[in-house]
């Protein structure tokens, strides 16, 4: 083999060396993004002590968005704050639960950009383990906006540890929905879980 063939070989080796490693690196730094996502709020998980932004019980507040059916981010002062609803679960955004789009367009129907009135529950955690703020959300008209979800079947009752002001409600709103096969009660689920 001639010199001039070893050369361009080394050359060629060299180069694949470094494409590789810079793949290797591209990879490592996607990896440590996607590791620090959590599940099912599609934000990402402080790594230190809570957001020390505060949500006063009872202030009002603005949503900037709806990541999902049962969590919303509102402005606080110069920040923003993710807050899980009590007593609400909606089927998960990017997973394959029936309603998951249509539970989350209706709650971004019904308080994104708009001010609500958020109250803590002395019976549940200030957050969740996701770093999420745990409120009850009134929206501008009185009504509890997880009770409406409920009651349309776009989310179900959900109890994490304790049971939570207005429980019985949720519980009622929910029986109701089931009984007229609305939402995720409805057979475009029940077919979608055979």
């Amino acid at each position: 083999m001639a010199a001039s063939t070893v050369v361009r070989w080394v050359k060629v080796l060299v180069a694949l060396v470094a494409v590789g490693l810079m793949l290797f690196g591209v990879v490592a730094i996607l990896v440590g993004l996607l590791g620090r996502l959590s599940t099912g709020t599609g934000g990402l998980v402080p790594d230190g002590p809570a957001p020390t932004a505060s949500v006063a019980p009872g202030d009002p507040v603005k949503v900037v968005s709806v990541p999902d059916g049962d969590t919303i981010v509102v402005r606080v002062g110069e920040g923003t704050e993710r807050v899980r609803v009590i007593g609400l679960d909606t089927p998960e955004i990017g997973s394959e639960e029936c309603f998951a789009v249509e539970a989350a367009r209706e709650a971004r129907a019904l308080v994104q950009g708009r001010t609500v009135l958020l109250s803590a529950d002395p019976t549940q955690d200030d957050r969740d383990r996701y770093g999420r703020v745990l409120r009850h959300l009134t929206m501008a008209d009185g009504r509890s906006m997880a009770q409406v979800l409920i009651a349309g079947g776009f989310g179900r009752e959900y109890t994490y540890d304790r049971p939570y002001a207005g429980r019985a409600e949720h519980r009622s709103a929910q029986a109701a929905a089931r009984q007229g096969r609305l939402g995720i009660w409805g057979p475009a689920c029940a077919s979608a879980e055979s």
